[in-house]
């Protein structure tokens, strides 16, 4: 009885610091990311061209997919182990750094030799080595964040994960904002931007894990330790890598069978998923330890759970029942000479974004669970999937064939995930709490309806649906109150 009372409250209080934790990483990536992608990226885009950016995201999405060279699995490895016993930390830094450095000659040997196979050649193969080594300050940079998030320091964590894009939005905004160089501005100078932004956020992280957790002291450096944790590691690496395939193909094989223009033009319409999935990148980064420490302590994850898919889940819907009437509207305001099939490969494209939340949520939690080998046959599955579907779809829908792949994909992965979770973890399958989502995107859905037959405008129409959402999402009880009122008084009494 009393393991039982110190369980629900081990629960209860993990599930107010989750909300608190979330608020804050939420709140710092909507205020600084979504101006990196709409003003910083679109707007390096439309000066380039959509020749020179296509290139660039093709060969961006060569580097993503091989990305997990670069880390094994060390960082999910490490922020796992960190988080089951933080003491851990000052014995296994200097072996992972280490690691991660002898990782990064493979990376780059790999990544070129998949290059020269595209056949890819001259000043491709420049901004493919700049890449590279954004991809391998990004990864380190993510290791080292990892070691932050284990210690459940997440609102650090959070200033951490904007802290590069704030450096690289005042880099690129001065060149950007300034006609003499604007003019004169080519993806180069977008790539070393980044690469000044990455190395300043490295610096700072390092002082922060050597002045809160552990020196960094190489004299504990171990080949045997560091051997045997590539062992351990392996099939981390093997399901991020996987994973990669099947979320990047389509830009590299659009790029490869209808050239840079159209990929370009693909990359317009994932704009906004991609600063979306970005909320849920940092859910996952903050579920990760809470689940594998309530875990290891046997105690149910069912409500910690379904807190994520209540707000995510719901904003993911919130945000579809809007896309799927104002398509255009928002594509002609992220461009105004966007091509005539823009919307269609964005309704596709943005359809596959609940998705991604589910699988944020129930693939972390299968993470956490240990359960790598049924996460690597679900990711293979997918590969297969995406590669044959975008061969298939490509060459006679070129992008939206793309967007349509990536629906398909997506769909099929969250599916696995929950069907795997609910069986292992007994999780309810509750078809009252099922019908609150599709109440609320069918409410929703039908308000946007009127509101597009009303000629309501964008901006106006997205207010309206914010207010809307909010309503409906207390209405019906998906969000509860007296946990957000919890919060406050819980945010009040630690100032």
């Amino acid at each position: 009885m009393q393991l039982n009372f110190f369980a629900l409250n081990l629960q209860r209080m993990l599930k107010r610091y989750f909300l608190s934790n979330l608020l804050v990483m939420i709140l710092l990536n909507v205020l600084v990311k979504p101006v990196w992608i709409f003003l910083i990226d679109r707007n390096v885009q439309l000066t380039v061209g959509h020749q020179e950016y296509g290139l660039y995201a093709a060969l961006l999405s060569l580097t993503v997919i091989f990305n997990i060279l670069l880390d094994f699995g060390v960082t999910n490895f490490n922020n796992r182990s960190i988080a089951n016993d933080s003491s851990l930390m000052h014995l296994s830094l200097p072996n992972m750094i280490a690691a991660k450095g002898l990782f990064s000659l493979i990376y780059f040997f790999v990544i070129f030799v998949v290059a020269f196979f595209f056949h890819y050649s001259g000043n491709a193969l420049y901004i493919l080595f700049l890449l590279g080594i954004v991809q391998f300050l990004n990864s380190f940079l993510q290791f080292l964040r990892s070691n932050v998030s284990a210690n459940h320091d997440f609102k650090i964590d959070g200033l951490l994960s904007v802290l590069d894009k704030f450096v690289m939005i005042g880099v690129c905004g001065f060149l950007l904002l300034n006609e003499t160089y604007k003019n004169r501005f080519i993806i180069e100078w977008y790539l070393y931007a980044q690469l000044g932004a990455y190395l300043l956020s490295i610096l700072v992280s390092v002082i922060i894990i050597i002045k809160r957790y552990a020196i960094i002291d190489f004299q504990h450096f171990s080949w045997k330790e560091m051997k045997s944790f590539c062992v351990r590691s392996m099939p981390y690496a093997l399901l991020i890598l996987l994973m990669g395939v099947y979320m990047r193909c389509d830009s590299l094989l659009l790029e490869r069978i209808d050239g840079p223009e159209i990929n370009s033009i693909y990359a317009e319409a994932y704009r906004i998923l991609d600063a979306l999935n970005m909320i849920g990148f940092l859910l996952a980064g903050i579920l990760l330890p809470m689940f594998t420490r309530l875990i290891a302590r046997a105690i149910q994850v069912n409500e910690i759970v379904r807190t994520s898919a209540n707000i995510i889940i719901a904003i993911s819907l919130c945000i579809l029942a809007h896309s799927i009437l104002y398509r255009q509207d928002i594509m002609l305001l992220l461009d105004t000479h966007a091509a005539a099939d823009l919307p269609l490969i964005y309704l596709f494209v943005i359809a596959a974004f609940p998705a991604f939340c589910a699988i944020y949520i129930y693939s972390t939690l299968l993470t956490a669970n240990g359960d790598i080998f049924l996460l690597i046959r679900i990711a293979l599955t997918a590969c297969l999937i995406s590669i044959s579907l975008n061969l298939l779809l490509i060459p006679h829908l070129h992008a939206v064939g793309a967007g349509i792949a990536a629906l398909i994909v997506q769909t099929t992965v969250a599916s696995c995930c929950i069907y795997f979770s609910i069986k292992r973890f007994g999780l309810k399958a509750d078809l009252r709490w099922i019908g609150k989502f599709i109440l609320l995107f069918s409410a929703l859905f039908l308000l946007n309806v009127v509101c597009k037959y009303l000629q309501v405008t964008l901006l106006l129409s997205i207010v309206i649906n914010m207010l809307a959402f909010l309503l409906l999402v207390y209405s019906i009880r998906l969000w509860d109150k007296e946990t957000i009122r919890s919060y406050i008084r819980q945010y009040k009494s630690s100032e």
